[in-house]
């Protein structure tokens, strides 16, 4: 896959590709709560130097075997890998990336939107992860 962005899940503005202006990405309490700050994103996940889809299976890992099943009944956009996810899962070494399993847990927005802590980004500093929606996809993938 090629590049991502998305919608802040504040105001709706889109985290623009190459464009030098702050983004967070919003971490949930359970993992610490704050944020990672970016600064001029560049439209292939970084933030802070963070992949944010290696931050998804770590996450959300105690909701794979829901997410396997979700699939195996068509209620999972992606396709998924269903050995490597169980393998993450078992705490067993991967044979992909760890970020291609966490874009096939979050890349579209139904599936995002599923998961118990999904992606959320925006432009405002002092936004809290529970208090926000996830981030949808951006359209126009960044490029305004």
């Amino acid at each position: 896959m090629g590049q991502f962005s998305w919608l802040d899940c504040v105001d709706k503005r889109p985290v623009l590709d190459n464009v030098c202006e702050n983004s967070y990405v919003l971490i949930p309490k359970e993992f610490g709560g704050g944020h990672i700050e970016e600064h001029c994103y560049n439209g292939y996940g970084n933030f802070g130097g963070i992949d944010i889809y290696d931050l998804i299976p770590v996450w959300n890992k105690d909701m794979i075997p829901e997410i396997i099943r979700r699939a195996k009944n068509g209620h999972w956009t992606a396709s998924i890998e269903e050995e490597q996810l169980l393998k993450f899962y078992n705490g067993e070494d991967i044979d992909v990336p760890l970020r291609y399993l966490g874009i096939e847990m979050a890349c579209y927005n139904k599936d995002n939107a599923q998961l118990e802590y999904p992606i959320k980004i925006t432009h405002h500093k002092d936004a809290v992860y529970e208090d926000c929606d996830p981030s949808l996809s951006d359209p126009n993938q960044g490029w305004g």
